[in-house]
């Protein structure tokens, strides 16, 4: 975990996202915290970060090149 992250606002958000029941709840609640401009790119990094965490390079994920920009 990295340090600088760990404070009592960043704690509090990762429980509020834990206490969500459904996806319906993640919609409502991601589109009171991040504009959709935000939210598609927090997205897009996640796809990232599997595809990686998946063995896959920068240059095999399909989204890397939208990212980049």
């Amino acid at each position: 975990m990295n340090k600088k992250i760990k404070t009592d606002a960043v704690d509090q958000l990762f429980n509020a996202i834990l206490c969500l029941k459904d996806q319906d709840e993640c919609y409502n609640f991601f589109e009171d915290l991040c504009t959709v401009n935000e939210l598609l790119s927090l997205s897009q990094r996640f796809e990232v970060a599997s595809m990686l965490r998946n063995n896959n390079t920068y240059l095999e994920a399909p989204v890397f090149s939208a990212i980049s920009r």
